[in-house]
């Protein structure tokens, strides 16, 4: 459905409990411009995605997983390179394909994020691949909820509203989550969807 900037468009969610009891509710977040492909990698080959990170950005965020090859073992780094020189700013590279970098207020400007692929037995390899920015000037997802016991296994529909104040650039897609915190406060689990891509279009 077509939407317009700035005004609310309602939304549900379910939230599903797969942990051991607990005390919480789910709430909403700021949204982000995301790039969501799907590419395919050979051995040993690096895969460069440049991301120009909007000034306000409370995040950057890159994740790779779900590969064909399920003995692949893709590596995941990212670099700041606001500067004019490019240094590694986080990286995640472990024994498997499913890996995430978060950068907590990236610097404006432009970042690279680079796929290795470190050992990848079939040859090649198609995995999911995602980058997204965090900032306000791109709106929110809100969600009406309240803390209450929730059993394992317990399903409970959460209402919301997701408000684009701004479309994302070309090629990318604006990305929230709900999610789900303990009464602490401590983030339990959360539920991620993009949710506008390009201008006026709801994806999720």
């Amino acid at each position: 459905p077509s939407v317009t900037e700035g005004v609310p468009v309602s939304r549900s969610y379910t939230m599903t409990n797969q942990l051991g009891p607990f005390t919480g509710r789910a709430i909403g977040t700021t949204l982000g411009s995301a790039r969501r492909a799907t590419p395919t990698i050979a051995d040993l080959e690096q895969q460069q995605f440049p991301v120009v990170v909007a000034p306000g950005s409370t995040s950057l965020r890159a994740t790779i997983g779900s590969p064909s090859d399920p003995a692949a073992d893709l590596d995941l780094f990212v670099f700041n390179c606001t500067t004019g020189t490019c240094v590694l700013a986080g990286q995640n590279a472990d024994g498997d394909s499913e890996e995430s970098v978060t950068i907590n207020n990236p610097a404006a400007g432009n970042w690279l994020v680079l796929v290795d692929g470190f050992a990848v037995p079939a040859g090649t390899t198609t995995y999911n691949y995602v980058d997204v920015f965090v900032n306000p000037a791109f709106g929110s997802v809100s969600v009406t909820d309240a803390n209450a016991l929730r059993s394992t296994g317990s399903t409970w529909v959460v209402p919301g509203t997701v408000t684009a104040a701004s479309a994302p650039a070309s090629g990318r897609v604006l990305l929230g989550r709900v999610e789900v915190r303990d009464g602490g406060s401590q983030r339990v689990a959360l539920l991620g969807g993009a949710v506008l891509r390009g201008h006026g279009l709801v994806d999720a």
